[in-house]
């Protein structure tokens, strides 16, 4: 394999990493908000 080829793979892996990171393990609420929406989210 070339250099060039592990930098890509790295990469994409990263990239993909990230996506699923944000996409699929959204954080959840801070704070207690009850039940009235006080726009603390």
């Amino acid at each position: 394999m070339d250099l060039q080829d592990i930098i890509v793979y790295v990469l994409v892996i990263g990239a993909t990493a990230f996506l699923v990171k944000k996409f699929f393990f959204k954080k959840k609420k801070a704070g207690n908000c009850g039940s009235d929406d006080c726009g603390c989210h």
